[in-house]
């Protein structure tokens, strides 16, 4: 539930700052309990997968990566198989795909490790900021209006998981020992020689970042106590935290658990937008597909597809070519992500409505 106008802004200044009443705790789900439920402890089987798959890791990786890569898809039929959608930013969505996939080639050829780190980067700031917008989304359920300091414990949690790990030897060793190659032997050289290269800084980093997660993570549990709660949240957020403190002592899993729990999130939100279309806008292109095949089979159907195509593209010998295609298509993914979750149309947004607020899109950090 989300508060609107300046009376519910100063209904829900009042809830959060209220003093001596002792804040309401109480469990609200975005969904269901069992769904909900499900997103909290999505990272469990991914890093269970990489956990068990020690010796062959790089089985793990390629159907993790696949799953992920899936869910990236996933964004093209939401924009091109909906007229609604297409016609929102028709310039963007023609032009977008031309422009992206001719920067990545030229990156591609003569920038490889500026793309890369791209790459990585922006993964990470994307998924980081969908973790953080589902906790907005759970706060303001119980009228935290204002958001404390949840954003920077989640970069701080990371950035400690991230250098503890690259400066345990661990990761290094898996990268080294090509247990994490997929597709062509030793395509992970240059990964393994970035990582030793990193050791030293990220050894220095560690301890501070580490630290400065347990200060925010103190300053936000005194934020909290002042202000209503919702156990919902407290599960999400201990969750994540949870897979974060793990990635020094099984880094891979950590990072399986990572990726993977992000695509598994965007499928159930899509699943219950999809499922909202086919009640609020009956005549859209996808409604009709989905008013047959019902929301939940639809999206299960396209993503054993696409998770089958892009992993048989990732371990034969069109890897590289499936790699440009999936950086490609992870580029797209970003930018029409935050177009289709936070446009202004009421027409189109009211498909979203009781999924995500409109003012916390998914992967994109409310304000």
């Amino acid at each position: 539930m989300t508060t609107t106008g300046a009376a519910g802004s100063e209904r829900a200044a009042a809830v959060d700052g209220r003093a001596g009443a002792g804040p309401d705790v109480v469990t609200r789900w975005i969904g269901s309990a069992w769904s909900d439920q499900a997103i909290v402890w999505a990272w469990v089987p991914f890093a269970a997968l990489g956990w068990l798959l020690a010796g062959t890791v790089a089985t793990a990786v390629a159907a993790t990566y696949a799953f992920s890569y899936s869910h990236q898809l996933l964004t093209l039929p939401l924009v091109y198989g909906d007229r609604d959608t297409f016609r929102s930013r028709a310039v963007v969505f023609t032009v977008a795909p031309f422009v992206v996939i001719a920067a990545v080639a030229v990156l591609w050829t003569q920038a490889f490790v500026v793309l890369a780190l791209v790459g990585a980067t922006w993964n990470v700031v994307h998924t980081l900021l969908q973790r953080y917008g589902l906790v907005r989304i759970y706060g303001r359920k119980v009228g935290q209006d204002t958001p404390g300091v949840e954003r920077p414990l989640l970069f701080a949690a990371f950035g400690a998981a991230l250098a503890t790990a690259i400066a345990s030897p661990r990761l290094g060793e898996q990268f080294r020992s090509g247990v994490l190659d997929v597709g062509e032997p030793g395509m992970n050289t240059w990964t393994a020689e970035l990582l030793t290269d990193a050791r030293p800084v990220a050894t220095v980093l560690a301890v501070p970042l580490v630290v400065l997660t347990a200060v925010l993570g103190v300053r936000w549990w005194r934020q909290e106590r002042e202000r209503p709660q919702n156990r919902a949240k407290h599960w999400y957020l201990g969750s994540t935290l949870v897979m974060f403190a793990i990635a020094p002592f099984a880094p891979m899993a950590a990072l399986l658990g990572f990726i993977g729990s992000h695509a598994a999130e965007y499928y159930v939100v899509v699943a219950r937008s999809l499922r909202s279309r086919t009640q609020t806008k009956p005549g859209s292109n996808l409604a009709r597909v989905t008013r047959v095949l019902r929301p939940w089979p639809t999206v299960v159907l396209f993503g054993v597809g696409a998770v089958w195509f892009v992993y048989w593209s990732m371990t034969t010998s069109v890897a590289m070519a499936a790699f440009v295609v999936a950086l490609s298509a992870s580029a797209l993914h970003f930018l029409y992500d935050g177009i289709i979750w936070r446009t202004g149309r009421p027409a189109y947004a009211v498909t979203f409505r009781g999924v995500i607020p409109s003012r916390t899109p998914v992967g994109v950090a409310p304000e």
